[in-house]
C-alpha cells in the first residue's frame, strides 16, 4: 500500500503526520506481519532513520525505545491467535521541527487486566507518554494507532541533541 494511501486511511492526528511528512528527507515506512522475529528490522531502520538525520545519541535511544515499545505492544496484542499487519512510519514534518513517528495495526484493543501481583510488564504507554514529547493512542474498529513526536529544532540549533550532547558522527 503506498504510503499516501495509507495515511489516509489513519485517524485524524496520524494521517495529518503522514500527509505533512517530507518524504524527500530520510524516512522510514514498513509493513511487517506481527512477528517478534521482525522487532529487529523495525528498530535497526529506526536507528539508521535517525542517525541520518543527525539525532544526537540519547535523543535516538529514546525514539527507538518508543517504537520498540509500540510495535511490540502491536505483535503481542493486536491479533489474539491471528497474524495481521503492523505498519511503521517515521519522518519529519515539512518545516523540520518535529520528528514523527506512526505505528498502526489492524487488530482489536484490549483493555488490560487487573492486576492482582505486582508485575514489571504493562507499562508501555507510560514509558512511551514519557519518552515523547508528543503522544497520542487511538483504538477504532478498524485498529489501534499510536503517534509519538518528538522537536528537532532545539538540538538542530544548539549543534546536539535536545539533552546537550554533541551530535555522534
Amino acid at each position: 500500500m503506498a504510503l499516501a494511501d495509507w495515511g489516509a486511511s489513519l485517524p485524524e492526528v496520524a494521517s495529518r503526520v503522514v500527509a505533512d511528512a517530507d518524504i524527500g528527507q530520510p524516512h522510514v515506512y514498513l509493513r511487517f506481519s506481527a512477528d517478534p522475529g521482525k522487532l529487529g528490522t523495525a528498530r535497526r531502520e529506526i536507528t539508521r532513520w535517525a542517525g541520518e538525520l543527525g539525532m544526537g545519541r540519547e535523543l535516538i535511544q529514546d525514539i527507538v525505545l518508543a517504537l520498540d515499545e509500540a510495535t511490540t505492544n502491536a505483535v503481542e496484542h493486536a491479533y489474539l491467535n491471528r497474524s495481521g499487519p503492523v505498519t511503521l512510519f517515521a519522518g519529519c514534518d515539512r518545516s523540520g521541527h518535529c520528528a514523527w513517528t506512526v505505528v498502526s495495526d489492524c487488530g482489536k484493543w484490549r483493555q488490560p487486566k487487573p492486576r492482582t501481583e505486582p508485575s514489571t510488564r504493562g507499562r508501555g504507554l507510560l514509558l512511551m507518554a514519557a519518552l515523547a514529547d508528543e503522544f497520542d493512542v487511538t483504538s477504532t474498529v478498524s485498529g489501534t494507532t499510536v503517534v509519538l513526536g518528538w522537536p528537532l529544532t532545539d538540538y538542530r540549533q544548539a549543534g546536539g541533541d535536545r539533552y546537550g550532547f554533541a551530535q555522534v558522527s
